[in-house]
């Protein structure tokens, strides 16, 4: 049975096209496809819409009699018939412009796993002896941040396909980052999905690498492998409340720093301290243990001398970020104003050095609430509103449904009952791919606090 198109989402996403541009059949079509798929954020979605049309739109530019047949089952709609004249014009010897428009096809169809099995025998050809599962891992990690950078749900699932394709062939030393290619595929689509599947695939795949690996043979690469899995465990811990989790992000980063220390590796030092002392800060603001933050906080005394200099500013601004955050939780648990109205400072710094949306939201989200303790309830919604605008990562959860819920708050301190049900409402909807979720749990007590007022 073919998955649901879910109707509102098509109507949406053709109406943001440019109708004149494109044939409808094939707008229907496509539009219809993509909103059966794996991302729903419209945002996420217009971008695999637009991408497959410009495809079909180059194709169809092409000055090629073969191309200008597919082009014209393209622009009926009949995509796949399209394709079987790609694929009999490729058996038949095709030009160049018939191969790559085969590469377009692909997106056109929505089949990444054909665009997979396609670029890796395109490496067979292009590529040096034993050298093409490099060249294979190469291509995925440039499809992977290509995709994670353009929010285009295509390149995300090629890089999917390829890292799979990838894992099957893997033997021996290959192996291991095999399972980190393809962790780093769940992880990074994970944040474009609703529910915990892919991050718990992604931890699972990181802890088998790093199980893989030799802490005696090759030390640096074992520290490597344990600080993704202490940073998959990590992401899992503080979107979830998942404090079990913490806890094994706080064990692997533990043993990175067994192998990474400040005078011989100054920087994975400062780095993985800092996400330490992130973890151990939120694992004492979930126990209400001040003395566990300070502990936290205290981490950071010497992070910050090890990453001096201009190109290391992204640490040093993530390092920052990482202290604001202890300190607000810090300034929550004792209830220290003054120490909150710090952090809205070293929020504001660290904010004008990180520029990328996910950890920007991220900043903005926290900024939101340490306003939010202040009772400052004209900025803390810009705040929640501004981490919104920044996209859809997190779209179908925790970055938007967490701001959500922090407009909800918003509300409630207000005494804005139905702006804390439309709220709540928006924030349940993104969190409902998982009904056991904490974020869910703090809907059902909010609203229990509304019906109490």
């Amino acid at each position: 049975m073919a998955p649901e198109a879910h109707p509102e989402l098509v109507e949406t996403l053709i109406a943001k096209v440019d109708a004149g541009a494109h044939p409808a059949p094939l707008v229907r079509a496509l539009a219809e496809d993509i909103a059966a798929g794996r991302f729903k954020a419209p945002d996420v979605a217009l971008v695999g819409l637009q991408g497959a049309l410009d495809a079909a739109a180059e194709t169809k530019a092409c000055d090629d009699p073969v191309l200008a047949e597919v082009a014209a089952l393209n622009d009926s709609g009949a995509r796949a018939d399209a394709a079987g004249w790609l694929e009999a014009a490729l058996a038949a010897g095709a030009s160049d412009a018939v191969q790559a428009a085969a590469f377009r096809q692909d997106r056109i169809c929505n089949a990444p796993e054909r665009a997979a099995a396609r670029h890796l025998e395109a490496l067979k050809t292009a590529a040096p002896a034993g050298g093409v599962i490099r060249a294979a891992v190469e291509l995925l990690y440039e499809k992977l941040e290509a995709g994670e950078a353009a929010n285009d749900p295509w390149e995300l699932l090629v890089a999917l396909e390829l890292a799979k394709a990838l894992l099957k062939r893997a033997k021996g030393r290959d192996l291991g980052q095999a399972q980190t290619s393809l962790a780093n595929c769940h992880q990074v689509i994970g944040q474009f999905r609703p529910g915990r599947k892919h991050l718990d695939l992604a931890a699972d795949l990181f802890a088998a690498a790093a199980k893989a690996a030799s802490r005696t043979k090759q030390p640096e690469n074992w520290a490597f492998a344990q600080h993704n899995l202490g940073g998959i465990s990590e992401l899992i811990g503080l979107r979830h409340q998942d404090g079990a989790m913490l806890k094994k992000a706080a064990k692997a980063y533990g043993n990175v720093l067994e192998i990474f220390n400040a005078q011989g590796n100054p920087v994975e030092w400062a780095n993985t301290t800092s996400a330490l002392a992130n973890v151990k800060a939120a694992l004492g603001r979930m126990a209400q243990d001040p003395v566990a933050i300070q502990e936290a906080v205290e981490m950071f005394d010497d992070v910050f001398d090890a990453l001096e200099g201009e190109d290391l500013a992204q640490d040093r601004a993530s390092a920052r970020a990482n202290l604001a955050m202890a300190n607000r939780h810090l300034g929550e648990v004792t209830e220290d104003d003054a120490l909150l109205r710090t952090v809205l400072e070293d929020f504001a710094e660290a904010l004008e050095d990180i520029t990328a949306p996910a950890p920007r939201a991220r900043l903005l989200h926290a900024r939101a609430l340490t306003h939010l303790a202040l009772k400052d309830l004209d900025a803390a919604p810009a705040d929640f509103e501004a981490a919104l605008a920044l996209g859809s990562r997190d779209f179908a959860d925790y970055r938007a449904g967490a701001n959500h819920i922090g407009l909800a708050r918003v509300a409630l301190a207000r005494g804005d009952k139905a702006g804390v049900d439309t709220a709540l409402t928006t924030a349940e909807v993104a969190f409902a791919a998982e009904p056991a979720s904490a974020a869910l749990k703090e809907c059902e007590a909010l609203r229990a606090e509304i019906a109490t007022n």
